[in-house]
C-alpha cells in the first residue's frame, strides 16, 4: 500500500503528482490507447469542463509533471476505457454501534492480486476541504471513495457496465464530491446532476450520520435515505431501477439476494452493539457470501481491499487483501499536513 499527501492549486498537486510518477512510466504508465479512444476522450473532457473543471487542472499538472500526453492521462483516469470494479458497500449510523461511531463498510471487487497496489492519498487543495481517498495502483486524480476533513464518507458499486454516453464517470464524481460536499445531501444535488456513464449505485454517510443511497443512470436517478442501515453491491435493488438492465445476470441477482438477507438479518440480530470486531468477523467469513474466490486465467476475482470508515474518526480500518487471508490494521488520517 503507498501513502502519499499533497497540497497545494489543483496544477500543484497534479504536477508533484506527475514528477512522483515518472519512475512508473517504466512499468506502463499510462497504458496505451488507440488513436479513437484518445479522441473519444474529448468527449468526456466537454463534460468535466462542465461539472468538474478543476480535476482538468490536475490532470493538466500530472501530464506536465511527468512528461506525457494531457488526452492520455485523461483517457486513463475519467473514461470508460480502464477497469470496472465491482463492491459491496454498507453504511451504519451510530446508535447501532457500540462506540456510538457511523461507519461506512466497502469491499473492493476486483483481483486478489492486485491488493499490493491499493493507493491511498490524502490532499489538501486550497479552498477546497482535504481528503483521505482510495484508488488503484498509480497516484491517480480519481478516487473509489474516501472520506473528506468534513466527515463526509462515500463509496460505491457498479450496477451495469452497459455504456450509454459521454458524462462524468463514478471516480470523478466521487472525488469531486469529496472536494467539495460537507453533507450527504449536497453529494446527492451533485450526482443528481452529472450525466451518467455506466449505472452506478453510490452510498454516502456524513457527520450528521444522514446516509444517502442513490441508483443512478442514464435515464434516471433514485435516491433514497436510509434511516440506519443500508447497502449497495453490484447490481440495481429497485425494481424501477432494474428495468433499465433488463439483461442483468441471474449470478448477480442471486449474490444480491444472498448479502442483503445475511446482512439484513445480521444487522437486526446485532443493531445497537455492532463493533469493528464483529464486522471483521462477518467480512472474514467465506461461507456468507460478503466475498468470494472465482479463478480466472488472469488471477483471482474476489476481494483485493477492504475498509472501515467513520465521520466521527480519525482513523481508517484497512485490509490489504481479502479479510479472510488478511488483518484489518489501523492507519491514521491527518488533514493538517
Amino acid at each position: 500500500m503507498k501513502e502519499i499527501k499533497f497540497n497545494g492549486s489543483y496544477y500543484d498537486i497534479g504536477y508533484n503528482n506527475g514528477k512522483y510518477l515518472i519512475p512508473e512510466k517504466k512499468n506502463g504508465f499510462p497504458p496505451k490507447f488507440s488513436q479513437e479512444n484518445l479522441e473519444k476522450s474529448k468527449a468526456y473532457e466537454k463534460e468535466l469542463q462542465k461539472f468538474t473543471p478543476d480535476l482538468l487542472e490536475e490532470i493538466r499538472g500530472v501530464a506536465d509533471g511527468c512528461g506525457v500526453d494531457f488526452q492520455e492521462i485523461l483517457a486513463f483516469e475519467f473514461t470508460p476505457y480502464r477497469l470496472k470494479p465491482q463492491c459491496l458497500v454498507f453504511a451504519i449510523t451510530g446508535e447501532h454501534t457500540k462506540s456510538d461511531n457511523p461507519l461506512l463498510v466497502r469491499n473492493h471487487e476486483w483481483l486478489e492480486e492486485d491488493s499490493k497496489n491499493l493507493c491511498v492519498l490524502t490532499i489538501k487543495p486550497n479552498k477546497k476541504l482535504a481528503s483521505y481517498g482510495f484508488t488503484f495502483s498509480w497516484s491517480l486524480t480519481s478516487r473509489y471513495g474516501g472520506i473528506n476533513e468534513a466527515g463526509l464518507a462515500i463509496s460505491g458499486s457498479t450496477a451495469s457496465f452497459q455504456y450509454t454516453s459521454p458524462g462524468i464517470m463514478l471516480n470523478a464524481a466521487m472525488r469531486w464530491i469529496l472536494d467539495n460536499c460537507k453533507t450527504s445531501e449536497e453529494a446527492v444535488e451533485f450526482l443528481k446532476e452529472i450525466p451518467k456513464v455506466w449505472g452506478m449505485n453510490y452510498l454516502i454517510i456524513d457527520s450528521n450520520e444522514t446516509i444517502a443511497k442513490l441508483e443512478t443512470h442514464k435515464e434516471k436517478t433514485l435516491v433514497t435515505y436510509p434511516k440506519d442501515f443500508d447497502l449497495i453491491t453490484m447490481t440495481y435493488e429497485s425494481a424501477e431501477m432494474r428495468k433499465l438492465n433488463p439483461n442483468e445476470s441471474e449470478n448477480k441477482l442471486e449474490l444480491f439476494d444472498i448479502r442483503r438477507k445475511f446482512l439484513d438479518n445480521w444487522f437486526t440480530e446485532n443493531k445497537g452493539s455492532i463493533t469493528e470486531e464483529s464486522i471483521y468477523e462477518i467480512l472474514r467469513d467465506c461461507e456468507n457470501k460478503l466475498h468470494y474466490h472465482n479463478k480466472a486465467p488472469d488471477g483471482t476475482y474476489g476481494t483485493c481491499w477492504s475498509y472501515i470508515l467513520s465521520p466521527k474518526s480519525n482513523k481508517a480500518l484497512i485490509s490489504l487483501g481479502p479479510p479472510c487471508k488478511n488483518e484489518f490494521s489501523p492507519y491514521t488520517i491527518d488533514f493538517n499536513f
